[in-house]
């Protein structure tokens, strides 16, 4: 991968974990009513833009985008050159997942268990939101990544359905491949299509997003396949697709989205072609310019994006909880005042130090888990040995000539 493209890819992470830990800390503790109706300074406008549900969806969406391209993309590349890969590829994706998805589902049942008990008086656990989501059936059912697919999710922690989809996406994925992939066994090949079958038309069945997110990630996969974007230049291509995602922003929304249901995946679709288009710019353009990408805290910040996404919900409602119980209930919601943003940033740093100290724990590790993971296989269901290469005539050669082992 081109190093401007990979650094691309960094960059998008950190942003759009940032965009979406805004939009989840101004729904708890900025109001922002009057945004249209009162004079407000410059940063406060660029606050309500900016911490908006809909750039926080496209967040996610390009999300989506990335994980394709990145593993979905490598499915495909292993399968085009006959290599062996499933053995691989499953150690890496489950390691990835259930690292930082298992800490963060008991992280959750530990927080909202203080949050209930110290916090009582707040009636935010309460919520209808959160109604029914403390139940052991949802605890487990998130350790299977089938919280926003088949259950609700589990406590406060509702970012995490995403997570699922994109776990299932991992399994089936190569798995409907897999008749493609000549170098497995025709009978193997087949059975996997058929596992890959069966779990995709299950997991369809519930009403979810499942089923459209996988459009956008398998978008994201073949999209490696392509020679070229339809957008040659890095910056024409980025300045249309931020065009038209603050377009989408400022126009699909209130009345017009409830005329046209449909605008919405509409905008989704072309959001996420357009941020394809953008990938396919970073790897097919030159490889200098763009000297924001180069700083090596692009990878810094994004090495713990997956866990600041994973764990700062559950964070931010017990923060909300913990100020409802100590400056009254009414006072989150009230009119933003320099004291609400002044409390809403310093909530976003304690969940980004949050974010950063889990993954020294869960993140940090996965090489080696897969190490370990890779030992116990290895111990359980060894590989099968490589055939030893044919035995090739060796010409006679003087003994004089002839070198020792």
């Amino acid at each position: 991968m081109p190093f401007i493209l990979s650094q691309f890819i960094e960059a998008s992470r950190w942003l759009g974990a940032l965009v979406v830990l805004a939009v989840h800390t101004n729904n708890m503790f900025v109001n922002q009513a009057d945004i249209m109706s009162a004079p407000h300074g410059p940063l406060a406008y660029v606050w309500w833009f900016y911490s908006a549900f809909e750039l926080g969806h496209q967040a996610v969406l390009a999300f989506f985008v990335m994980s394709g391209y990145l593993v979905g993309g490598a499915v495909l590349a292993h399968m085009r050159k006959n290599q062996g890969f499933l053995r691989e590829y499953f150690i890496h994706r489950v390691s990835r997942i259930y690292l930082v998805v298992g800490p963060a589902v008991a992280l959750t049942l530990v927080l909202d268990s203080l949050g209930r008990w110290l916090f009582a008086s707040s009636g935010v656990y309460e919520w209808p939101l959160f109604k029914g989501h403390f139940s052991p059936v949802l605890f487990f059912a998130s350790f299977l990544n089938l919280q926003g697919i088949a259950f609700d999710y589990f406590g406060t922690n509702g970012p995490l359905w995403s997570l699922a989809c994109e776990f299932w996406y991992y399994v089936t994925f190569p798995l409907l491949l897999l008749p493609f992939a000549r170098n497995y066994p025709l009978a193997l090949r087949f059975l996997g299509f058929a596992l890959g079958a069966a779990l995709f038309l299950a997991l369809s069945m519930p009403p979810s997003w499942f089923k459209f997110g996988y459009i956008l990630w398998a978008g994201g996969a073949f999209a490696t396949l392509l020679a070229r974007p339809m957008i040659r230049s890095r910056w024409q291509a980025l300045i249309l697709y931020a065009a038209v995602v603050a377009v989408i922003r400022l126009v699909v929304r209130g009345h017009l989205l409830e005329a046209h249901p449909w605008l919405a995946d509409a905008g989704d679709l072309l959001a996420s072609g357009l941020f394809v288009n953008v990938l396919l710019a970073f790897r097919y353009g030159p490889a200098e310019g763009f000297s924001l990408l180069r700083p090596k805290f692009h990878k810094t910040l994004a090495d713990f994006s997956f866990s600041l996404y994973s764990i700062h919900m559950p964070i931010l409602i017990f923060a909300r909880a913990a100020v409802g119980s100590t400056l009254g209930n009414d006072w989150a919601t009230q009119l933003a005042t320099p004291q609400n943003y002044a409390v809403a940033f310093s909530v976003m740093g304690v969940a980004i130090v949050a974010g950063y100290f889990f993954s020294r724990v869960t993140e940090a590790k996965t090489g080696a888990a897969r190490r370990k993971l890779r030992a116990l296989l290895d111990r359980w269901a060894p590989e099968p040995a490589a055939p030893a290469p044919e035995q090739q005539p060796v010409a006679a050669q003087p003994p004089r000539q002839r070198i020792e082992a």
